[in-house]
């Protein structure tokens, strides 16, 4: 067996979007023509396509696969590195393939398919069980007992259905127990009730399915848009339609992770019509999702050291705060990036003449080069190295005296409770009110710091949601959506952003309020593990309390931001420049000048927001700042009353200024 790699730069896969197909696209196909059956896709994303080929010499068939590589595109100068006996690389600038011919694949079982595949324990325990009977379907010729078998899956969005997917094809042809065809045996298909968005109509689906002529596949149908229980007769009237292809195709259906109650019901749906079997994958956890990045980081030789594993986290935790993070896949380009980092680092230091592109010397079996904590400081913006205390970083905070003594006497309190086991050790759960811009979401980060350093929390990482990324897009979807955020926050800090939007009063918000019943249960049962922090305008975290019963009193602690003042917008403005430029001194009196002149009543609205105004002139007048030193050919930056000026003089700046009333007649 001989494992292979092609990776593209990514630049050049850029430059060939418009082309017809991706270059990577064009790789796969182009390696199934001249292999068929003995090519194995194990991994395949934009640039990288990960393989492994059975039969055929590791001279012979690197330069098969090099002709194809040379014939297919127009590559720059290359060169063959033979790294070892059993490693043979050819490197362009555009791209590089790397074969490997494996140790001991002999005596691979079909379940070693599964060795490397992370989580999906109730995939692998259904493998376990189909190796076992596939002697006896052989014995009694009884492969329709396997054939009709149908598959439901209850997973998110990058937790690597798609490999699940390829890798149980290939356990069954090893098993031969389904003459899969050789040409992408596996198709997925969203289906839905209309075509846009990429959903495919039932109908449109019957007719294509019966049109192929190579079937033999494995086909899985996205019908998470179906799950409502108004469409389930839309569903089973597609499952009666496909009844008669099951001869043809093996068939998978997928959902979103869902909770027991809604899978059951989708469940009971498909096996009214076929024979089903049903799979659930839990969203990963963190010592899953450190696995993955081993192992990734292990093809290459490398290995994180123990201390710089804090820094990868606190990425993870910043992929995962929008709402969106695609597991494995956003793991893979974290470890891209460290890769990138380590690289980055090693040529800043390498000595002056050294050949950057010589090729690294074939490490030995069990040699794995380490990646310190300081080469990746920079992965993580978030990222803080703890040579300030939280509390210093609170003080240096303008107009936080109030909030830092509040947050003072709420450790000592719970630090007391922790050394006296008599006394109950507080809820750290807090609501923190005010208006945008005030130091919410910086208090809250700095605070997971604080409460990490006193030892109150394990971990003092920090998690920033908004209340929509808490619920789902269907039925059943929300509660164990909310669950996941909350475990993810164990020993850390959750931090939710405009929360009263989870009570909709009388809205009808039945996915906020599923959510905001499953945060109540995370709260309480994590109550000494992880601290949630809602946050939002006084009178609307109000309502939200008073729209749950059980919430006031698992959120004991109340912090109030108050707006800024004109003086201490003026002194944050300040701090800002004299972080990173220079300036003149009558800039002070220019920037005092405009904060007093802004208009009070636009300051008391809603719609100012406090330090986020503040940020984004600053930002704007060092930009004016740049652009007038690059045309003076200065490289340094000194900031004057005048790039303040240019600033203060747009649009969204001038006009909340204070109106100034004229003389005259009413």
């Amino acid at each position: 067996m001989l494992n292979g790699k092609i990776e593209f730069d990514q630049n050049f896969v850029l430059d060939s979007r418009d082309a017809s197909a991706l270059p990577i696209n064009t790789v796969r196909d182009a390696l199934v023509k001249q292999f068929g059956s003995a090519l194995r896709v194990t991994f395949e994303d934009f640039a990288l396509l990960a393989f492994s080929v059975s039969g055929g010499s590791l001279e012979q068939t690197a330069r098969q696969i090099n002709a194809m590589l040379e014939g297919s595109f127009t590559l720059g100068d290359g060169r063959q590195i033979h790294e070892s006996d059993s490693t043979v690389y050819y490197i362009y600038p555009e791209v590089m393939l790397s074969l490997t011919q494996a140790k001991d694949d002999t005596s691979a079982s079909p379940l070693s398919y599964f060795d490397n595949l992370i989580g999906w324990d109730s995939l692998k325990e259904l493998c376990r069980e189909i190796a076992l009977v596939a002697p006896q379907i052989h014995k009694h010729n009884t492969q329709i007992s396997f054939q009709h078998l149908n598959y439901l899956f209850s997973v998110n969005d990058g937790a690597g259905l798609t490999t699940a997917l390829n890798t149980f094809a290939d356990f069954i042809t090893a098993l031969n127990l389904f003459p899969f065809c050789k040409d992408n045996p596996v198709l997925e298909i969203r289906l839905g009730l209309k075509t846009e968005d990429g959903f495919q109509s039932p109908f449109d689906t019957v007719t294509f399915l019966s049109k192929i002529e190579n079937r033999n596949r494995l086909v899985c149908f996205d019908i998470s848009a179906l799950t409502e229980h108004s469409r389930h007769g839309d569903l089973k009237g597609f499952l009666r339609q496909i009844l008669p292809l099951e001869s043809d195709y093996l068939f998978a259906f997928r959902v979103p992770y869902i909770e027991p109650t809604a899978l059951s019901a989708i469940e009971d749906c498909i096996s009214d019509v076929l024979y089903l079997r049903t799979l659930a994958m839990p969203p990963y956890t963190n010592e899953q999702l450190r696995a993955g990045a081993v192992l990734a980081l292990r093809d290459y030789s490398f290995v994180l050291d123990d201390d710089a594993w804090d820094i990868f986290f606190s990425r993870i935790a910043e992929e995962k705060s929008d709402g969106r993070f695609y597991g494995m896949q956003s793991v893979r380009k974290i470890v891209c990036e460290i890769l990138w980092l380590k690289h980055r680092m090693d040529a800043q230091n390498s000595p002056a003449g050294e050949d950057a592109g010589a090729p690294a010397k074939s490490p030995e079996p069990d040699s794995l080069t380490h990646i310190s904590k300081a080469t990746l400081l920079p992965l993580s913006p978030s990222y803080t190295e703890h040579s300030r205390s939280g509390f210093d970083e609170l003080s240096e905070m303008i107009g936080m005296e109030k909030i830092a003594d509040r947050i003072r006497e709420i450790v000592s309190q719970v630090r007391y409770a922790m050394s006296d086991k008599k006394i109950d050790r507080p809820t750290l759960h807090m609501r923190f009110t005010g208006a945008p811009g005030t130091g919410k979401t910086t208090v809250a980060r700095i605070l997971g710091k604080i409460f990490a350093e006193n030892g109150i929390l394990r971990n003092g990482y920090f998690f920033e949601y908004m209340s929509r990324d808490l619920c789902g897009e269907y039925v059943g979807q929300t509660a164990p959506k909310t669950a996941a955020i909350c475990r993810d926050a164990y020993g850390s800090v959750l931090f939710i952003d405009e929360a009263y939007a989870l009570y909709g009063g009388d809205s009808g918000n039945d996915y906020g309020r599923e959510a905001l019943t499953t945060l109540v249960s995370e709260m309480e049962n994590h109550r000494d593990d992880m601290v949630v922090i809602m946050a939002g305008y006084k009178d609307d975290m109000d309502k939200l309390m008073a729209g749950n019963a059980g919430l006031r009193s698992r959120m004991p602690y109340q912090i109030d931001f108050p707006g800024y003042t004109k003086k201490q917008l003026t002194d944050i403005f300040l701090l800002m420049v004299r972080r990173h430029f220079d300036y003149t001194e009558a800039l002070e009196t220019a920037v005092a000048e405009f904060f007093e002149s802004l208009d009070q009543a636009y300051m008391d609205s809603p719609d100012f927001s406090n330090a986020r105004f503040v940020r984004n002139l600053y930002e704007r007048t060092w930009s004016k700042a740049a652009i007038r030193s690059q045309m003076s050919g200065s490289e340094k930056i000194t900031i004057t009353p005048e790039d303040f000026s240019a600033a203060t003089a747009e649009a969204e700046f001038r006009e909340k200024l204070m109106t100034r009333h004229t003389l005259g007649f009413v």
